[in-house]
């Protein structure tokens, strides 16, 4: 029995140095954890075990990997990194699940605090918001007077009102203020309000250009363009940048409001300088400090129609009361046309008696036609327009050389609109001018006495003795 050991172990020990042998001297491309493990006997081995005669014979390197890793053992090795391989994909997926589940769980809670929050903080915004619009957290009834310039956007009067304790909660006064579109039609100026107020009371209050505490007298003298209205209307603080004026001025904004208005066309295409020229009714008004300049304007040209086309009144010839404009459109000129006259008479003549001659001489060149030698109204008061004279024109429009195209030395018959806005008299000396056969008129210039001609010759006489030469 020992025996039988001892050739056992004689046969193993001899079938391990032979497996070293092969290892050192082939490179196998196979996992090396299978060349550690430990060599198990087997019966299989043993009855398979190699002659002596047979390990010295030499084999082919083919021969010897295929001994080794061929066959059952390698395919063994490949399946068993497959399957370690799957095992660590299933193991990284049920961790991502497990991560994924507890983000999940995390995101949820946070979600939730953040949603309480909101709703506390809103809560809150809504409560003390209603009590500030509804005035229940302002209790005292003090007077405070605030001002509010052309340059404030809502921002700055929510801030105002804020600052001067008219109002608790900004954020809820600006989001009820937007919510009404209320910027649009507040007005600008110096106005007082009281601190228990609540936000429709003080909105409505600040939509009034009558609450405006602030108001100012202006007087507009007949012969006035819009250009010296803007000036003085600046200087007496009603608006802060006449710029704004001249731009309403030429704006199409009353087109809806006033038909005469809408009868001159576009701003944008009429060939005017000023759309409103001679419709701003010359008048003593009652303006607020800072005020929009389409309320400024909408107060003339409101008093123009009231005394020119929906005052009816009686006049020679007509049976029944008529406007001045029906009268007007019976000469057979447009009512802009005899608007327009009626400003080169106010611009000319030197008195009322004045006008009805001067009106004469415009209203004959005109009926003598363009071809005739006074197609050309040659009036002075047109060359510089929309300024009074070559002294009053801006370097940046060109100064002393400025041309205008309404200068009636230049241009045949009537300028495309009124030069200035024009007295009652001067439209009534323009619908019934006296019947004369002047052409030419000039003034002393001392006493400003009128001469009148019908001719050149006699003009030129009259310019001499009135010292224009």
């Amino acid at each position: 029995m020992s025996n039988n050991n001892n050739e056992f172990n004689d046969s193993e020990l001899r079938f391990q140095e032979e497996r070293k042998k092969k290892v050192e001297s082939f490179k196998l491309h196979i996992d090396e954890s299978v060349l550690d493990r430990p060599y198990e006997p087997e019966k299989e081995h043993h009855k398979r075990r190699p002659s002596p005669k047979k390990a010295e014979t030499p084999l082919s390197d083919s021969q010897e990997l295929n001994s080794f890793s061929g066959g059952k053992t390698r395919a063994e090795v490949e399946k068993d990194i497959k399957k370690a391989d799957r095992r660590q994909q299933k193991e990284a997926k049920k961790r991502e699940k497990r991560k994924a589940k507890k983000n999940k769980r995390i995101f949820t809670m946070i979600w939730l605090i953040m949603v309480i929050m909101a709703g506390v903080i809103l809560s809150r915004f809504i409560l003390t918001g209603l009590n500030d619009m509804l005035a229940i957290s302002r209790p005292e009834a003090n007077e405070v007077t605030i001002k509010i310039t052309r340059e404030d956007n809502l921002e700055d009067i929510v801030d105002i009102l804020y600052k001067n304790g008219i109002i608790k909660e900004p954020g809820f006064f600006k989001f009820y203020a937007n919510m009404k579109n209320a910027d649009k039609y507040m007005e600008r100026g110096t106005f007082q309000l009281k601190t228990n107020m609540d936000y429709e009371a003080i909105i409505n209050y600040l939509e009034s250009p009558y609450n405006n505490e602030k108001s100012v007298s202006v007087q507009i003298t007949e012969g006035m363009s819009v250009v010296e209205i803007a000036k003085k209307l600046e200087k007496a603080g009603v608006t802060t940048d006449k710029q704004d004026f001249l731009d309403m001025c030429n704006s199409d904004e009353f087109d809806d409001d006033y038909e005469f208005i809408k009868e001159l066309g576009k701003a944008s295409s009429n060939g005017r300088y000023y759309k409103l020229e001679g419709y701003l009714y010359p008048d003593t008004y009652t303006f607020y400090e800072d005020e929009d300049p389409s309320l400024t304007v909408s107060r003339m040209l409101s008093n123009f129609a009231t005394k020119n086309v929906n005052t009816l009144s009686t006049a020679e010839g007509y049976d029944k009361k008529v406007s001045v404009e029906d009268r007007a459109l019976d000469t057979g000129y447009t009512f802009d046309q005899i608007m327009t006259i009626a400003s080169l008479i106010q611009a000319e003549a030197a008195n009322t008696k004045d006008m009805y001659n001067v009106s004469s001489v415009i209203h004959n060149r005109l009926d003598a036609g363009n071809a005739s030698d006074y197609a050309k109204l040659d009036l002075d008061s047109t060359i510089y327009y929309p300024y009074r004279d070559k002294n009053s024109v801006p370097s940046s429009m060109g100064g002393k050389k400025f041309k205008s195209t309404y200068d009636t030395y230049k241009i045949v018959g009537l300028p495309k609109g009124p030069i200035c806005n024009p007295s009652s008299e001067a439209i009534e000396a323009a619908i019934n001018p006296n019947d004369t056969d002047y052409y030419f008129f000039c003034h002393d210039v001392n006493t400003g006495e009128a001469y009148y001609a019908t001719n050149m010759d006699e003009h030129q006489y009259n310019l001499m003795i009135s010292g224009n030469t």
